[in-house]
């Protein structure tokens, strides 16, 4: 039920929205780019890989703590280094969990409810002196996830996918009740808007790192919308599928921070959601038939590798 009304409910803001439309050309254009990407493999560098147990666990905090990576401006960017490398943003949260994993008992619920804000602040330490955004957001939702799991799940995620049986729209219900940081809605001319970035790619991520096998099978994964982020609608809007007026565009560029749930920001979620349905349609009308949340992951992945001119969308929030 709560996937129908992620695409009701944004359906609704796309119909009065003011700032923000989709461009049909240009979808059909990016479908026709898009149509032989291949689809990228599940990232084994970065993230941390154990049994289907020990994956999922992390997996649970990583999309737990998965948001906000952007950096004010003019301020660098929290990174970590890794085998000479500098990385930043979502791969560094992983890679940093990853790492954290053979000095802390980070997939123990019962540690992970009473985590010290000096072991979180040591496992997020960066390369270049930065503090991880959010910080003090993370570490309540660090401790919320360990001891919510803890108190109703006896300490595993894995009992909340078994909870779900086999349902990822299920499982987005059971994280959405015992789970209040993933409970991403807001509201726009009065009715109540769900988006649902985190609990949606919760799903997504534990079908991706398993494979779709076991514990990572999900009947309904095609159900999944795309995740609605600040990376997906700067690429669409790069490639012209999501246009904006002159003052919002003006905002963007300037880097002004756009409030959470505010008419400009849900109109720019709203519609990144149901472009990506547009994409999916003319897709699969191009004998390419792909879920909306694999369209995400191509676009996502080729957000990472394409310079754009103009910078995404800022807004401080928990939810992505």
């Amino acid at each position: 039920m709560l996937l129908e009304n992620v695409l009701s409910t944004t359906q609704f803001v796309v119909k009065h929205s003011r700032q923000v439309k989709i461009n049909q050309a240009a979808v059909e254009r990016l479908a026709k780019k898009i149509k032989s990407q291949p689809l990228p493999a599940w990232d084994t560098t970065n993230h941390f890989t154990g049994t289907p147990q020990e994956t999922v666990q992390y997996i649970f905090l990583l999309d737990s703590l998965n948001f906000c990576f952007w950096a004010d401006k003019g301020r660098p960017r929290w990174t970590i280094a890794h085998n000479a490398k500098q990385i930043n943003g979502y791969f560094a949260l992983a890679l940093a969990l990853k790492k954290a994993l053979k000095k802390y008992p980070l997939l123990d619920a019962n540690y992970l409810a009473k985590i010290s804000r000096q072991d979180l602040a040591d496992i997020f330490a960066a390369s270049n002196g930065q503090t991880i955004p959010l910080f003090e957001k993370r570490l309540a939702i660090a401790r919320q996830t360990g001891s919510i799991l803890a108190k109703k799940y006896n300490g595993q995620a894995i009992n909340v996918i078994k909870a779900a049986n086999k349902n990822a729209g299920k499982l987005i219900e059971l994280v959405l009740r015992d789970f209040p940081s993933f409970r991403d809605t807001a509201v726009f001319n009065g009715k109540k808007i769900y988006l649902l970035k985190r609990a949606q790619i919760l799903a997504g991520d534990i079908w991706g790192a398993l494979g779709g096998q076991g514990l990572g099978e999900f009947k309904d994964i095609d159900r999944l919308t795309c995740f609605a982020d600040y990376k997906i609608p700067q690429i669409l809007h790069y490639f012209g599928v999501l246009e904006y007026t002159p003052q919002l565009l003006q905002k963007i560029k300037n880097e002004t921070l756009l409030t959470a749930s505010s008419r400009e920001e849900v109109e720019i979620r709203a519609n990144t959601i149901w472009a990506v349905e547009m994409l999916k349609k003319d897709l699969a009308k191009l004998g390419r038939n792909l879920p909306s949340f694999q369209i995400d992951w191509i676009l996502w992945n080729m957000a990472q590798k394409i310079k754009m001119p103009e910078p995404y969308h800022k807004t401080r929030t928990i939810y992505y």
